[in-house]
C-alpha cells in the first residue's frame, strides 16, 4: 500500500512546525510549504501546464510550469528539479527568487493554504508530461497570459491566478533580469499627417499603415499611443507598462527623478510644411496639462536640395511686430530659416516658434508630451477637409521671442532633458552604459548588437549593461540617455 505523501507545516516565518498527510492539510486549510516553478525558454515565453483530469482538485485547468510540496530534508530547488523531472520529463537549473503566503478556497471543499516558495528558470527543448500529471503543456508570452486570464479566469488555477495579482511585478522583474541582455524591439505607433508622405517606408523600411505616414513614434509612453515591444519576455507590453512594473535595476534612478517615462523618440517625414507651432515649457504644461512641457531635438537624415527649418523669430521681431505681421499674414518676415543638410543637429527649447519645412526626414528626441500649440497652419484643410484648429491664445503664452536655435556642430547635445550622442560605428565593438540607453539607426548603415539586428530606422532600448556591437555595413547611429546627476 502506497503511504500518503506528507507536507511540512510551517509558521509565518517558514519555521517547520511537523508533518501533516497533504489531504488532511488540504481539508483543514493548515499552512504548509510548498513551491511553484516558471520556465522561460529563450524566446521569453513561459511554459504552461494543464493539469490532468485525474487530478483530485483542479482537473483540466492551466498553471505554472510545476508546483508540488518539498519532503522533508529537501530544499526548495532540489524539489522543484525533482518535481520539474517526474511531471514535464526534463531537468533545467532553478534558482528561487521569492516566497509568499496565499489561502484559496478549492471547488472541492478543499483549501490551498500554502507558503509557496516561487523558483525560475530557463530550457529550450520538448517536455514530455507525465499523463497522470500533466494533460499538455504549451509556450505563452505573459502579455498574452494576462490577457487570456483577465478574459477566462474559468481556464485557470486559483493558485496561479494568485500569484499574478499579487506578485507579478515581482516575477516579471525576476525573470526579466534573465533576459536584460536582449535589446528591447519596439513596434511603432505610426501617426498620420496631412503633410507627410511614404519616406518612413521608403528610405527606412517601415510598413506604414497610411498614404500620408507622418511620424513613427519608436518609443512612446504617451497615454493611447504606446509603442509596443516586439519580442521577448516583455513582448506585448508597452513602454508606460514597463514603467510601472520594472525596478531600478533596469531603471536605475530614472523612476526616483520623474514621475512618468521621460522621453519620446520619434522619425517624422515632412513632405510638407508643418504647421507654425510652439511648445509650452515645463511649468506652464504642469499647471494646464499636468504633463511634461516639450523640449525638443531634431536631427536631419535626409533634406532635399533647398530644404530648410523656422526656427525662431526674425533678429529685432517683438509681440507688437509680432502680432501686425500675423494679421497681415506676412510669415515670411515673422520667422527665421535655416537651411539643412544630413548630418545637422538642432535643439528646440521649448517656447521657441517653429516648423519643419518641406522635404525633410529626420529623427526627433524629446520630454514625453504630445502638446502643441498650432498658431499657423499655410491656409490648408486638414485630413478631414476642414482647416485645423489653431491655439492662438495658448501659444501666445507659451511663446519666446530671444530663441533662434542654431545648429549644433558637436557629437554630444547635452542639454537638461536629454543627452543625444552621435557615433559612427565602422567596426566592431563593446559599448556600456550604466543607464538606459536608446539607440536609433539614422538610416546609415547595419548593425546588431548583442546579437539582435539594428537595421536602417530601427530604434533599441537598452538596460545597463554590456553589449557587443556587430557591423554589417558601417554607419550612423544616435544615443539617447538623461542627463547624469551627481
Amino acid at each position: 500500500m502506497e503511504q500518503e505523501e506528507k507536507v511540512i507545516l510551517v509558521d509565518e516565518q517558514d519555521r517547520p512546525l511537523g508533518l501533516m498527510p497533504k489531504m488532511e492539510a488540504h481539508r483543514k486549510g493548515v499552512l504548509h510549504r510548498a513551491f511553484s516553478v516558471f520556465i522561460f525558454n529563450d524566446r521569453g515565453q513561459l511554459m504552461l501546464q494543464r493539469r490532468a483530469l485525474s487530478k483530485y482538485h483542479s482537473p483540466g485547468l492551466w498553471t505554472n510550469t510545476v508546483c508540488s510540496h518539498q519532503r522533508q530534508g529537501e530544499d526548495s530547488v532540489s524539489a522543484g528539479k525533482r518535481r520539474l523531472y517526474e511531471e514535464m520529463g526534463f531537468t533545467a537549473g532553478l534558482r528561487e527568487i521569492f516566497s509568499f503566503i496565499y489561502r484559496a478556497e478549492l471547488e472541492n471543499g478543499l483549501v490551498e493554504h500554502e507558503l509557496d516558495h516561487v523558483l525560475i528558470g530557463r530550457y529550450n527543448g520538448e517536455a514530455r508530461p507525465n499523463p497522470r500529471e500533466a494533460a499538455d503543456y504549451k509556450w505563452v508570452y505573459l502579455s498574452e497570459l494576462m490577457d487570456d486570464m483577465a478574459h477566462h479566469p474559468e481556464n485557470y488555477t486559483a493558485w496561479f491566478k494568485i500569484i499574478f495579482e499579487k506578485s507579478f511585478s515581482v516575477l516579471l522583474n525576476e525573470a526579466g533580469k534573465m533576459f536584460a541582455a536582449q535589446p528591447l524591439k519596439f513596434r511603432p505607433y505610426f501617426v498620420e499627417k496631412i503633410w507627410g508622405n511614404q519616406r518612413l517606408r521608403n528610405i527606412l523600411g517601415k510598413q506604414t499603415p497610411y498614404e500620408h505616414t507622418g511620424e513613427s513614434w519608436e518609443i512612446s509612453a504617451v497615454p493611447g499611443k504606446e509603442s509596443l515591444v516586439e519580442d521577448g519576455i516583455f513582448k506585448g507590453f508597452h513602454i508606460g507598462q514597463l514603467w510601472q512594473w520594472l525596478d531600478e535595476d533596469f531603471w536605475t534612478d530614472w523612476k526616483k527623478r520623474y514621475r512618468d517615462f521621460p522621453l519620446l523618440i520619434k522619425f517624422i517625414d515632412a513632405d510638407d510644411d508643418l504647421s507654425v507651432q510652439v511648445h509650452p515649457d515645463d511649468a506652464m504644461a504642469r499647471r494646464l496639462h499636468n504633463s511634461f512641457g516639450k523640449n525638443e531635438a531634431w536631427y536631419i537624415m535626409f533634406a532635399e536640395p533647398g530644404a530648410r527649418l523656422y526656427l525662431g523669430f526674425r533678429e529685432g521681431m517683438d509681440e507688437p511686430t509680432y502680432l501686425a505681421k500675423w494679421k497681415e499674414g506676412a510669415w515670411e518676415e515673422i520667422l527665421r530659416t535655416v537651411e539643412v543638410k544630413p548630418g545637422d543637429m538642432f535643439y528646440i527649447p521649448a517656447g521657441t516658434v517653429h516648423a519643419i519645412g518641406k522635404g525633410i526626414l529626420l529623427a526627433e528626441v524629446q520630454q514625453t508630451s504630445d502638446i502643441t500649440y498650432r498658431i499657423y497652419d499655410w491656409n490648408r484643410p486638414g485630413l478631414d477637409g476642414k482647416p485645423r484648429p489653431l491655439h492662438t491664445d495658448l501659444a501666445r503664452e507659451a511663446v519666446r521671442f530671444d530663441l533662434r536655435p542654431r545648429r549644433h556642430k558637436e557629437p554630444v547635445l547635452q542639454t537638461p532633458y536629454f543627452v543625444i550622442k552621435k557615433e559612427q560605428w565602422t567596426e566592431a565593438t563593446k559599448i556600456s552604459t550604466r543607464q538606459p540607453l536608446i539607440v536609433q539607426n539614422t538610416g546609415k548603415g547595419a548593425f546588431d548588437v548583442n546579437g539582435q539586428s539594428l537595421s536602417k530606422g530601427r530604434t533599441f532600448l537598452l538596460w545597463p549593461g554590456d553589449y557587443e556591437i556587430g557591423i554589417t555595413e558601417p554607419g550612423e547611429v544616435l544615443l539617447t540617455s538623461l542627463p547624469t546627476t551627481v
